[in-house]
């Protein structure tokens, strides 16, 4: 797997980059009537007022797609990919790896308002997942190969390897495990150099490191972490309502990209800078010298064009605009606190990438990746302190406000639960020896069926409760087991042996070392509810057993702990 991983992030590299070049290529072509691969944004200059419906002409080829060939082109790609980990057993079919990027690229390069980068993740997940297709794996390994190439996805366009990693762990591979993070880790590392070869910028978005951020930087990036977290939350809202909407359309949902596309042509006619991944943008905020009604008018009209154009069906990513929404609205917001003496010295840039931050922590719920991007994208080392409390509390309002993230609303309505939470198994990290039952009730092998028969019914006999019976002789070995129901089937039959001739010889066992998960893996695999649990050696000497019931009350124990209630609580207080 970790040659593989090598393969996938360098493949992934260069598809991702080669979308990008595709996009710069559609957009000269569509706005400039140019074939030039350079980076340039979408403008009037040449086509004049009939630019408007260049973007509906993409969304009209888009619906078309989606309707005669892959319905799976529409969205903004994380969700997607992260639907095939959870729903598909990681599996992505060939055509969407294919078609997706192509319509992504379209869309972009018509003037949608969207980034390349949730397609080129999704794009780099179904590259990783056809490998993992190709060659034989499980559907454990398919996952990671898929978080490999979504992984090298982002690495290959903002060149943040780490974010692209955190990334995949806490939107796709909802766990913390080496087998799973060294992979990954490898793509993006492999598709980094990639990137290098290839000579893209680096870093992306360049931001001068000022001093170190005393209190009122501090101060001022929590309100932009407030402020953006309800922002998120009502992007969100605003996203699905307008989706709804369109569901209410009488007419055929593969019109419906092309209206979306006339609606972002209007209103980039008013303000071109909306048309495009508008990279652009990004960097103007961050240098901080943008008018104060430039940053409104920004604010305003990317937000009605990405959420009219996306709650189409279209395809896009959605980092790259709600940074730009999030990046004005925190620039608003230090325009606005700088009038105040304690917040003087606080700088445009840093607000603004705080907000581009904390916005797409709150939308996505991914907290770590958004930290570690406003990092990587920058390589402003000073800015750690604020980027974590902006991030932390725009997390934290978003939690308030809303249940479901922009990235797990629609598989949620679909019945599909996705991880919040990554915390240790605590089965595994248990071994059966804390838990187990020290003195068990054992027979002697020369026991009759009929005398422990009798014991059995009794119920004054400590043996009625038993559902297996270890038989166990002077010298404390296990000579095997017996279970209620063997023991009354052998009765029925007519038999009165000692129970050593009817007794299962070689019974499943545990040993006190290992963990509750492996019993409890055991306990799956072979039907049974519980094990014998005996030393290691040649010599198996019984020292315990352990049970369903025990497992379940170490369960039942960290629920007390984790929510603070008594034993006698019917359920749990639900955490907030």
């Amino acid at each position: 797997m970790p040659l593989l991983a090598l393969v996938v992030g360098a493949v992934v590299a260069v598809a991702g980059i080669g979308l990008l070049q595709l996009i710069h290529l559609i957009t000269n072509l569509s706005f400039r009537g140019e074939f030039s691969w350079h980076e340039a944004p979408a403008t009037f200059s040449h086509f004049g007022w009939l630019a408007i419906f260049v973007p509906a002409a993409g969304g009209l080829v888009i619906g078309l797609v989606a309707r005669f060939a892959a319905p799976e082109v529409s969205g903004h790609g994380i969700p997607e990919a992260m639907q095939g980990v959870m729903v598909n057993q990681s599996r992505i079919p060939l055509r969407v790896a294919i078609l997706k990027p192509l319509a992504t690229a379209l869309s972009i390069g018509t003037g949608g308002p969207f980034g390349a980068e949730g397609p080129i993740i999704a794009t780099g997940g179904g590259i990783g997942s056809l490998f993992g297709q190709w060659i034989p794996h499980s559907s454990a390994e398919r996952k990671v190969m898929l978080a490999a190439g979504a992984a090298a996805g982002m690495t290959a366009v903002f060149g943040t390897p780490l974010a692209g990693v955190l990334l995949a762990v806490e939107l796709l591979l909802f766990e913390f495990k080496a087998r799973s993070l060294l992979p990954v880790a490898m793509a993006a590392g492999s598709a980094m150099a990639v990137r290098g070869l290839l000579d893209q910028p680096f870093p992306m978005l360049p931001l001068p490191a000022p001093d170190a951020p005393g209190p009122g930087i501090a101060v001022g990036a929590v309100i932009i972490g407030l402020v953006c977290g309800a922002l998120g939350a009502g992007m969100t809202v605003a996203l699905h309502r307008i989706e709804s909407l369109y569901e209410r359309l009488p007419i055929p949902r593969m019109w419906w990209p092309a209206i979306g596309g006339l609606l972002v042509g209007l209103i980039g006619w008013l303000d071109p800078r909306t048309l495009g991944s508008g990279y652009f943008n990004l960097r103007a905020l961050l240098d901080g010298n943008m008018a104060v009604t430039a940053i409104a008018t920004l604010a305003v009209l990317k937000f009605l064009s990405w959420s009219l154009y996306l709650g189409s069906g279209t395809a896009g990513g959605t980092l790259a605009p709600v940074m730009t929404v999030g990046g004005t609205i925190a620039a608003l917001v230090a325009h606005a606190l700088i009038l105040l003496p304690p917040f003087a010295d606080l700088p445009i840039g840093i607000a603004a990438l705080v907000g581009m931050a904390a916005v797409f922590a709150g939308m996505s719920r991914a907290f770590l990746a958004s930290v570690a991007f406003a990092f990587e994208a920058t390589h402003s080392t000073s800015t750690f302190g604020p980027l974590l409390l902006g991030c932390a509390f725009a997390v934290l309002i978003s939690r308030l406000l809303m249940k479901e993230s922009i990235m797990t609303e629609k598989l949620a309505r679909d019945g599909v639960r996705v991880p919040e939470d990554y915390e240790p198994d605590l089965f595994a990290t248990t071994p059966v020896s804390a838990v187990m039952n020290r003195n068990p009730l054992t027979v002697p092998p020369s026991h009759l069926l009929s005398d422990l028969l009798v014991k059995a019914g009794d119920e004054t006999d400590p043996l009625s409760n038993a559902r297996i019976f270890p038989i166990v002789g002077k010298d404390g070995l296990l000579r095997g087991i017996i279970s209620r129901s063997e023991l009354l089937e052998a009765i029925r039959s007519g038999s009165d042996t000692q129970i050593e001739e009817i007794a299962i010889r070689e019974p499943h066992i545990i040993h006190p070392d290992e963990s509750l998960a492996d019993a409890t893996d055991r306990m799956l695999l072979h039907g049974i509810g519980r094990l014998p649990v005996v030393e290691r050696g040649a010599r198996p000497v019984l020292v315990g057993l352990i049970s369903r019931k025990e497992i379940l009350n170490v369960r039942r124990r960290r629920l007390q702990d984790e929510y603070g209630i008594s034993p006698t609580s019917p359920t749990p207080r639900q955490p907030a």
